[in-house]
C-alpha cells in the first residue's frame, strides 16, 4: 500500500482530499470540508448539467433559466 494510503487510513489526511489532519488518531476521517460534502440535503438534487444542487421540485426550472435561457444569448 502507498504512503497516502496509508496516512488516510492512520487519519494523518483526510480520507476525502488528502488535507493534512494533524496527528493520527489510529482511524479515517475527513476534514470540515468534506463533511459538508458527504452529508446530502434532504429534498435536493444534483443539476445533471453543472452539478449545482436544487430542490427537486425547482430542478425543471433551474434548467431552463440556467441553461436553456443561456444557449440562446
Amino acid at each position: 500500500m502507498g504512503e497516502i494510503a496509508e496516512m488516510m487510513l492512520d487519519g494523518i489526511l483526510c480520507e476525502g482530499c488528502g488535507v493534512y489532519m494533524g496527528d493520527e488518531c489510529g482511524h479515517p476521517r475527513r476534514c470540515r470540508s468534506c463533511q459538508r460534502d458527504a452529508i446530502p440535503q434532504p429534498g435536493k438534487v444534483a443539476c445533471p448539467t453543472c452539478g449545482k444542487r436544487v430542490k427537486a421540485i425547482g430542478l425543471t426550472q433551474h434548467m431552463q433559466g440556467a441553461h436553456i435561457k443561456g444557449a440562446r444569448q
